[in-house]
Formats: structure tokens, C-alpha cells, sequence
């Protein structure tokens, strides 16, 4: 047998090195330090936080373009108003709805700023990202895909899950983001939460 220390080969029957003295059976016993794996496979080239911010920058002024057309289809500008006047303003709430109940009050204002801030760009990210093109037109624009750890189209549900650990990474001036310039392969938090990259495409 080789002893685990210096290597050279030494009587199997001995429980000390006839080299170096080492104790081999403690040795043995030793757990030894596996390198840590990488988190997968090389799937291509990681887009860095450049062309993500430029992309990022298109879809907002496109998800607020959205926004506002759906909030004039839908009258959801009221909702918007009583919120502003109720906090701000504290106009009291039998002024400000029809039905001149709270209840009413914050169904219009929930209404408002749930449909605005989480369901259009939930809708708007995750299924771009989820579809045929990968990405969503400010991706396009900067020829960005998102896909999954083995670089196959990440599914809907996937995608939805990278849209939600967004708000956990805006938590702490926005560290989840910036992880994107600092990390091996361009991950935010919210990518390595869900199990996702951004990759550059050719």
C-alpha cells in the first residue's frame, strides 16, 4: 500500500509509515477535501450587467406603456388618485368611492397598483422569457436568452419564479443585481434562485 501522506509505498501490515512515521490508519480516516463542483456545465457566453441594465431600461418603458394603456382600458386611475388623497391628502374614504366604504377604497387601490406592478410585469417577463424567443423585446434588442442551468428555454413556471425572486433581490440597495457584475457567471440573486442564466447569443 502507498501511505496518504508522503506517498511512497509502505508495508500494508504496519500501522506507522516506514518513511515518514505517519500514522496511516489516522490518516486514512481523514475525511478528505473535496474540491466544490462548478454549478453546471459551460452552456455559453454570460451576458454581463452592461447590456442586462440596457435591456432592463427598454422593458420598464415598455411595462409602463402597458400600464398605462391598461389602467385607461380599465379606469384604474382612480385607484391610483385614492391612495394619494387617502395617505397624503386624508380625505376620508366615504369621500372618495361611490360606495363610500374602506372596502371599496382599497379594492380600487389594490386593484390599481396590483394589476401595474405585479401582474403585467410578472405576465410581461416571465412569458417572453418562457417562449419560443427566450427573452423579452429589451433582451432581443440586446440579443440576451434566459435559460436554464443546462442552456435548454426555462419553462413558465421557472420564469415566474425568476420574476418573484426579483423583489428579493432589490432587498438591500439592490445587492442581488449587482451580484451580476461580481458573480463566475453573471448571476444575480434572483438567477440562482431560480436556476436560470442570461446568455449572450451569438
Amino acid at each position: 500500500m502507498f501511505c496518504p501522506k508522503c506517498g511512497k509505498e509502505t508495508d500494508a501490515s504496519g500501522k506507522f509509515c516506514q518513511w515518514c512515521g505517519a500514522d496511516i490508519e489516522s490518516v486514512q480516516s481523514r475525511p478528505v477535501a473535496v474540491p466544490e463542483e462548478d454549478e453546471g456545465p459551460e452552456v455559453g457566453v454570460y451576458a454581463g450587467l452592461g447590456r442586462r441594465l440596457i435591456a432592463f431600461i427598454v422593458d420598464i418603458i415598455l411595462i409602463v406603456l402597458f400600464d398605462l394603456v391598461l389602467a385607461g382600458t380599465l379606469g384604474l386611475f382612480r385607484g391610483f388618485q385614492n391612495l394619494y388623497f387617502y395617505a397624503f391628502q386624508h380625505v376620508p374614504a366615504s369621500e372618495l368611492t361611490t360606495e363610500g366604504t374602506t372596502a371599496a377604497l382599497m379594492s380600487s387601490i389594490v386593484a390599481a397598483y396590483g394589476l401595474t406592478l405585479i401582474v403585467v410585469p410578472w405576465v410581461y417577463y416571465a412569458g417572453f422569457e418562457s417562449s419560443r424567443s427566450q427573452a423579452t423585446p429589451g433582451k432581443v434588442l440586446m440579443k440576451l436568452v434566459v435559460t436554464d442551468l443546462e442552456g435548454n428555454k426555462a419553462t413558465f413556471a421557472r420564469t415566474s419564479l425568476r420574476f418573484f425572486w426579483k423583489y428579493v433581490s432589490t432587498l438591500i440597495i439592490f445587492i442581488g443585481f449587482i451580484m451580476i457584475g461580481f458573480t463566475k457567471k453573471h448571476q444575480g440573486l434572483h438567477d440562482k434562485l431560480s436556476g436560470c442564466y442570461v446568455l449572450l447569443q451569438d
